[in-house]
């Protein structure tokens, strides 16, 4: 098999400002063990000081359940709890970071506001994790953007993406939902991209209608060095990313209900 092209990421390049952006969570993710042990009442007077326009926190636990077999036979199962960190709040539920011993995850919740005050404030969790956490590398960098698209009674997903999953051939049926699921190595770089496309149905409460979902990961598992410019150059790469796959699979009708501005 010959080697994939190198695939070419044009930072330069320019896509459309959105007024009414459909993400629902902008979520940037570093994985990342701590260097050094944390204490859960240390650390929790810590982000009480340094973040305190995030007052609503709350520890956080892992879940881990086993069997063990026993002398005559049979098994017995358990159940361990350990604390893993925190789970951080503002008072308007825009921001939420969860400060764990393996990294931070900062979402932004919407509506949507721009990438530079969303990467802004997620930098200023992750500089608060190097000095208290101490890591030495970061073990997976990952940029996703979740997007919900609510669809009137009888409206077609075709009307927001270029390509939908197809039927099957010869069967002359429309798809009341579907789950599609795409991952792609990007060839010359280190980058990945999980894409996702998904009806979600209608809920029990009446405002929770059937909506399509745009999921976009894209992440790195390289370790990466803790210098500013490398983590600058990797969530930039990321971004621009995450925008081309977003960019290319919506339709004009879409960018024209979203408020696009070029």
């Amino acid at each position: 098999m010959s080697p994939l092209p190198k695939f070419s990421l044009n930072l330069n390049e320019e896509f459309p400002a959105l007024k009414a952006a459909p993400s629902i969570e902008a979520v940037i993710h570093w994985q990342a063990h701590a260097g050094k042990k944390l204490e859960p009442e240390a650390l929790q007077a810590e982000l009480t000081q340094r973040l305190p326009d995030y007052p609503i926190l709350q520890p956080q636990q892992d879940i881990q359940l086993g069997a063990m077999a026993t002398p005559d036979g049979f098994s017995e199962f358990f159940q361990q709890r350990q604390w893993s960190g925190f789970r951080l709040q503002d008072e308007q539920n825009r921001h939420v970071a969860q400060f764990t011993l393996n990294g931070v995850a900062f979402s932004r919740l919407e509506p949507y506001e721009d990438w530079d005050r969303f990467q802004t404030e997620a930098l200023r969790f992750w500089h608060i994790f190097l000095e208290l956490a101490e890591p030495t590398v970061i073990q997976r960098l990952g940029v996703r953007y979740i997007n919900r698209i609510p669809l009137d009674d009888g409206e077609q997903p075709s009307h927001y993406l270029t390509t939908i999953p197809a039927p099957p051939s010869g069967v002359e049926l429309t798809a009341e939902s579907f789950f599609h699921q795409d991952t792609y190595p990007i060839p010359g770089y280190s980058y990945s991209i999980n894409w996702v496309r998904t009806i979600q149905p209608a809920g029990a409460d009446p405002t929770d209608g059937r909506a399509l979902i745009v999921d976009i990961d894209v992440f790195t598992q390289e370790l990466l060095k803790l210098d500013q410019d490398t983590l600058a150059q990797g969530l930039q790469e990321m971004r621009w990313l995450k925008n081309k796959v977003f960019f290319s699979c919506i339709t004009s009708y879409a960018l024209k209900r979203f408020g696009a501005t070029s």
